[in-house]
């Protein structure tokens, strides 16, 4: 009988080990090394200059609407009559008080606007009687624009202020003037509304309907000190500052007061004078957060002149 001998257990493998965490971690730190290095030639490598110099300076409100004629009228018979000769066709300029027909019993309709003739509803031997339309009476010559100007911006508004009209469709820009404002406000979400009103004298090519944007002006500031908002740094404490150079060829720090901004360019009230270069750095991080040392004692000098 033979005998069925179990077989011995070989030596247990061992478990490989994935690499690839360290490999990724590696990475990483490859990655944060070359950035801190790069941060740190910027830091004393990439500065643009600019020179301070005056600019006239300005900041608008913006609304938006719609143009609409100021006269836009149908007018209508006052009293019953029988057509017997019509003087006007559509699309004739008509003005006030001329004659568009006139009745069977030799009365005269006369126009109660002028303008241009839209649309004629009147025909010959048509018995209009009191209240039947005539015809609509636009005048495309004057158009006015609808606004709506919430509480927080109908400050800058005034009757008889002019502001810069500008037809989308045809990229055109022209002159308007506030004719009305209401008195009353309507309320959305919890937000209150006025009505204003603005006239322009229209070019032929303008049309009824057309929409715009209006800017109205808010603060100017003629031939101002002023450099450009990408030249302005800010502290920790959100103070702005320009970098100078110092005698020594080494960045400072000069803090100044500013004015109003119209989105490139900023007022400088105090703190720098005209034709002087000032520095700054392209990227946000390494203008906000990597201020040299030695630039200390300059900022607490600057902080001093400007009473900060």
């Amino acid at each position: 009988m033979s005998q069925t001998s179990q077989p011995t257990p070989g030596p247990k493998k061992k478990k490989r080990r994935r690499k690839w965490p360290w490999i990724f971690l590696l990475i990483l730190a490859a990655l944060a090394a070359w950035w801190f290095l790069s941060m740190g030639q910027q830091t004393s490598q990439a500065y643009q200059s600019e020179t301070v110099q005056k600019r006239d300076i300005a900041t608008y409100y913006s609304f938006s609407g719609n143009l609409t004629p100021v006269t836009d009228k149908v007018q209508t018979a006052k009293e019953a009559v029988k057509v017997k000769e019509v003087y006007v066709k559509e699309g004739d300029d008509v003005v006030k008080g001329q004659a568009l027909l006139r009745g069977a019993d030799g009365s005269r309709v006369t126009a109660q606007e002028s303008g241009t003739i839209d649309t004629l509803y009147a025909e010959v031997n048509d018995p209009l009687q009191a209240g039947a339309q005539i015809a609509r009476i636009v005048d495309y010559g004057t158009l006015e624009i609808s606004l709506d100007a919430d509480e927080y911006d109908i400050g800058a508004l005034s009757l008889g202020k002019r502001g810069d009209v500008y037809l989308n469709a045809l990229d055109q820009k022209v002159s308007g003037i506030v004719s009305e404002i209401a008195r009353d406000a309507t309320t959305e979400g919890g937000l209150s509304y006025y009505a204003v009103k603005m006239q322009i004298d229209a070019p032929e090519e303008i049309r009824s309907g057309m929409s715009v944007e209006v800017n109205v002006l808010n603060k100017q500031a003629l031939s101002t000190l002023s450099i450009s908002v990408n030249a302005l740094s800010y502290d920790e404490y959100n103070r702005p500052f320009a970098l100078l150079r110092d005698g020594e060829g080494q960045m400072a720090v000069q803090y100044v007061r500013t004015g109003i901004s119209d989105g490139l360019y900023i007022q400088i009230i105090e703190g720098l004078d005209e034709g002087q270069d000032i520095f700054y750095q392209s990227q946000n991080l390494t203008r906000f957060f990597m201020m040299p040392g030695n630039m200390r004692q300059n900022r607490q000098d600057a902080q001093t002149r400007l009473g900060n």
